[in-house]
């Protein structure tokens, strides 16, 4: 990984309008398409949660999120960053933790981070608009103005993942 540069930065800014973007107030009023990639195609309940999630979930999904992330990089171009969301972090998010993914090994180990709730990033593909937010139990929110959204979820349903928009 690299740093992003100043200018790479402010193209990412211009985009999102900021790097924490899980902290606006009114996403909908930019964005045109919000969800959330999560291996359920509904929210589940407290108890389905209780039930369901866990470390051993997350370890048996990994895979597909792996998945997802590398047909995301084979069938989207242009390039992808990351911003660094420390879990439990109440220190405010520096532009200069903002990084270029340069090859798949870099952004498969962010998403092991991410599954195995390591770490969180925030991952833009600008040249789609697009930002994933990592998040627990594998439900990450996706705020979109693509033009060709639509193809985040048909990867989706490939690799059996759900982005649910409702």
């Amino acid at each position: 990984m690299k740093k992003a540069s100043k200018k790479e930065v402010q193209i990412l800014l211009d985009l999102f309008r900021r790097f924490d973007i899980e902290e606006l107030e009114e996403p909908e009023l930019i964005f045109r398409h919000i969800g959330i990639l999560d291996v359920y195609p509904k929210c589940l309940s407290e108890e389905e949660a209780a039930h369901s999630l866990g470390t051993e979930h997350n370890r048996r999904n990994e895979f597909r999120y792996k998945q997802y992330f590398q047909r995301c990089e084979q069938y989207i171009s242009g390039p992808i960053y990351i911003k660094r969301c420390p879990i439990f972090s109440e220190s405010k998010i520096a532009k200069e933790d903002v990084f270029s993914i340069e090859d798949s090994q870099e952004l498969m180990a962010v998403v092991e981070q991410m599954t195995r709730e390591e770490c969180f990033y925030n991952v833009f593909f600008p040249d789609e608009q697009t930002a994933f937010i990592g998040n627990f139990d594998l439900s990450w929110p996706v705020y979109s103005n693509s033009e060709d959204f639509s193809i985040f979820i048909e990867i989706a349903k490939e690799v059996n993942l759900y982005i649910r928009t409702e």
